[in-house]
């Protein structure tokens, strides 16, 4: 007669089997179509629309499903709601203006309403390159730009015609002066930046919770980062023995294949292409060598989480045009995951985590490669030219076991050949601008 003890045993096993494959089916980088709205107007949806004092503007609020949802969506001007989708701007100023339906926000689109004499100051490049042409626009309020009849200061000082560029990064100020019915009038200041990209050296860590010795490269690693703002840093885990590891990377295999990272880990990469180990020390000077060094290409982030639904939009700006086979790279990291950390260094005098025991209990693991939201080697970019913007976007459903409020990002443009010629981070939610 068998044991029922046994049998029951067996059932439980048999529950975590499949719990622990089910997981291990969990999608890697595949993209969800939640449903999104866009907000439009009956005057433009430009990002900067100039209408008349008193003028009404007619809203819409379109699903990505194709469903009008004007009727039921809330529309917010500088964060008032509204009552009706068609609103009077009966003051002049600056206005934005966003539709919401649920947990769900639109695009904004922004207003600049005027009064008869008015112009609207506009300018073609918020953030420049260095040596990049910024051009100047004066919008009356039926739109029609006067700036070759007006003269623009920056800096307070006036300028000819109306473009300007500069070979030295810093913040400015422009108005401009014009005339109307034979009076002087001045408009608006409003600020621009021009920048100089610096490189952001990216520092990989293959490590695991089962590694003694990867207390090295976490020591490593933390010392890069407070020496310099300009490195984004990766730690890929790997299960090993059939130990849990909570951070495993299910795709970890073809990162060392291709970059041909061994198993003896610990082991750092620099810019994806180099290996960086301690023989006998580390060398924090091959790293600031690269880190921060004025380069040619730049990357901005923005992302926003709504319910589980995650969005990310991806900028990358070249000073000379891309190459052929530049690929972005975007991954999810996931900081302060809590697991044991096993420490060979327990014993060894003078190392930083000498008796911190063996294993380390309720050891925080930061930057954890959780998820690549594109391909795991990078999304061709196609032919950009010099100072021409080339955005993407990218949508994912965020596992349950995923911490949402520690999540955060990492961006890399990479060569034909895999090597990162520069990259980017920020936390989930945080706005990244060119720099």
């Amino acid at each position: 007669m068998k044991n029922p003890h046994y049998f029951k045993l067996f059932l439980f096993f048999a529950f975590i089997a499949i719990v622990g494959c089910s997981k291990k089916e969990d999608p890697i980088g595949v993209a969800v179509e939640d449903l999104s709205i866009v907000l439009t107007s009956d005057v433009g949806t430009g990002e900067l629309e100039v209408v008349t004092e008193g003028q009404m503007v007619n809203f819409t609020v379109t699903g990505s499903d194709e469903v009008d949802y004007t009727s039921t969506a809330k529309l917010y001007v500088n964060d008032v709601e509204i009552s009706s989708a068609s609103h009077p701007f009966t003051t002049t100023g600056t206005f934005a203006v966003k539709a919401v339906l649920g947990d769900i926000t639109s695009n904004i689109l922004n207003f600049e309403v005027l009064s008869e004499t008015q112009r609207a100051l506009t300018i073609d490049v918020n953030r420049a390159f260095r040596n990049q042409t910024i051009t100047f626009g004066l919008l009356d309020s039926n739109g029609e730009n006067s700036a070759a009849d007006a003269t623009f200061y920056v800096n307070s000082a006036a300028i000819s015609g109306f473009t300007f560029s500069s070979a030295s990064e810093g913040s400015f100020e422009v108005y401009a002066k014009y005339m109307v019915n034979g009076e002087e009038y001045t408009s608006a200041t409003k600020n621009f930046s021009v920048f100089i990209p610096k490189k952001n050296v990216v520092l990989e860590d293959y490590t695991g919770t089962w590694c003694g010795f990867c207390l090295d490269a976490i020591v490593a690693v933390e010392t890069v980062k407070s020496l310099t703002d300009h490195v984004t840093v990766v730690a890929i885990h790997k299960e090993s023995g059939g130990v849990f590891e909570p951070l495993h990377f299910d795709r970890i295999d073809e990162l060392q294949a291709e970059f041909g990272v061994p198993d003896g880990f610990p082991q750092t990469q620099l810019d994806r292409a180099t290996n960086w180990k301690k023989v006998p020390s580390y060398d924090y000077d091959a790293v600031m060598a690269l880190a921060g060094v004025e380069t040619d290409m730049s990357i901005a982030i923005n992302s926003q989480i709504t319910g589980s639904n995650l969005t990310v939009d991806v900028k990358v700006v070249y000073e000379n045009g891309s190459e052929p086979g530049d690929k972005l790279v975007v991954y999810l990291l996931e900081n302060g995951v809590i697991a044991d950390q096993v420490n060979y260094f327990n014993n060894v005098s003078g190392h930083p985590y000498q008796g911190a025991g063996n294993p380390i209990k309720d050891f925080e693991h930061n930057e954890g490669l959780r998820n690549t939201l594109s391909d795991l080697f990078g999304d061709p970019i196609p032919d950009t030219p010099a100072y021409q913007e080339f955005k993407k976007s990218y949508s994912f459903n965020v596992p349950s076991d995923y911490n949402a409020a520690n999540l955060s990002l990492a961006v890399m443009v990479v060569k034909a050949d895999n090597a990162a010629k520069n990259s980017q981070h920020a936390e989930i939610g945080q706005s990244k601008d060119y720099q």
